[in-house]
């Protein structure tokens, strides 16, 4: 039996925590804030997935740590996107910092972060749009519909599977 070093690397990472939130020594500010917790729980997912050569942990591992960045910067940082384009962000460059080794879900990562980039430029679409004469108002009102349509199209069309 193969002997994991999760355990413990989450246990360092939960102990840091602790000792940080407790204020013995200030290395930053903000150190005792949950998204402190998540940096370093995502830092010992992303240790612990590198090391076992296990993309799934890599993955979640990332995405801790990016929706910790996230949260830790926001309140510091006026140019820092919402949380809601933020974590499609993160999603998204998770999945391909993941799965590019492998060449699979490349495809997929890339239209996350696509769409939260345009989630993230949304009204500086609309206002180009509007200074170049053209209406968005139904656009900005109906867009979450097209994309709801495109993925149940993407999720019902059938695919042919492929015999290897």
């Amino acid at each position: 039996m193969k002997k994991s070093i999760l355990f413990p690397c989450l246990l360092l990472a939960s102990s840091l925590y602790a000792w940080l939130q407790s204020g013995q020594l200030e290395l930053f500010s903000g150190q005792g804030q949950w998204p402190v917790l998540l940096m370093l729980l995502g830092a010992a997912f992303i240790y612990q997935g590198k090391k076992e050569a296990a993309a799934s942990h890599f993955f979640i591992g990332m995405v801790l740590f990016g929706i910790g960045l996230h949260f830790f910067a926001k309140p510091s940082l006026d140019w820092w996107p919402d949380d809601f384009e933020m974590i499609i962000f993160v999603i998204g460059f998770s999945l391909l910092a993941s799965t590019i080794q492998k060449k699979e879900y490349v495809y997929e990562a890339v239209s996350m972060i696509c769409f939260s980039l345009f989630l993230y430029f949304f009204k500086q679409i609309t206002a180009w749009l509007d200074s170049a004469h053209i209406p968005t108002a139904l656009f900005k009102e109906y867009w979450p519909f097209v994309f709801i349509a495109i993925s149940l199209l993407l999720l019902l069309i059938k695919r042919k599977k492929t015999i290897r």
